[in-house]
């Protein structure tokens, strides 16, 4: 007797999503363009030859040119005092948190910390 009523609920249940294909309405808008077919193949060849396309593989990110003027110690305390400072492991929906003025502070003598003891040991 319960599988006949599961069944029937089945049955009903799927018969009312068979008629929600398009609910919003998406399948009669027809897409519309400004440019032609040749303007758009004189845009992509303007960008190629100006190396503004990327490559495959790439993301979309552009390294930095700038070489960083932190030493490894330095960024390895700084590192190691945002995790104390409970600033790194945002995880979810929660995102990173953002540290404070002090603790930005806190931060950046810890680095400058690690700086001196480099430099003394040199």
């Amino acid at each position: 007797m319960k599988s006949a009523l599961v069944l029937a609920a089945l049955l009903a249940a799927s018969s009312a999503f068979a008629n929600d294909i398009d609910p919003f309405g998406f399948e009669k808008e027809h897409f519309e363009t400004s440019k032609s077919r040749a303007e758009v193949t004189m845009d992509l060849q303007t960008a190629r030859s100006a190396g503004q396309l990327l490559k495959f593989g790439d993301v979309g990110f552009q390294p930095a040119e700038t070489p960083s003027i932190k030493t490894r110690a330095q960024v390895a305390a700084e590192t190691r005092e945002a995790a104390r400072l409970g600033l790194l492991g945002g995880y979810g929906e929660a995102g990173p948190k953002q540290a404070t003025a002090a603790q930005e502070h806190q931060i950046e003598l810890a680095g400058l910390r690690a700086l001196e003891k480099t430099t003394a040991a040199k």
